[in-house]
């Protein structure tokens, strides 16, 4: 099993070999360039249309499911105090 860190798992060979040879002021640039990148993606990928529409749909059909399992979840909640109301009240039977 490989110990990589993340950015191994990542670049490729090619760009970290380019950027070991960076001085400070050169890996300062391209830090800021890739903040600004990252920005600029964060900011596409908020804007496009084919994605904001599959997430709408996703919304849509999730939905039901949502719907069916809230449902389900409160009749198992209702249920499970039902029983113990019950084992409370023959409990309170036996001791009478």
């Amino acid at each position: 099993m490989s110990n990589k860190t993340s950015w191994e798992k990542v670049l490729t060979e090619s760009w970290v070999n380019n950027s070991r040879d960076f001085n400070e002021s050169e890996a300062e640039k391209a830090l800021i360039s890739s903040e600004f990148e990252i920005k600029e993606l964060l900011h596409e990928k908020e804007n496009h249309e084919q994605l904001q529409a599959a997430r709408e749909l996703v919304k849509d059909l999730n939905a039901g499911f949502s719907s069916g399992i809230k449902y389900e979840k409160a009749k198992i909640e209702f249920l499970l105090e039902q029983i113990e109301n019950i084992r409370i009240a023959n409990k309170h039977k036996e001791q009478i």
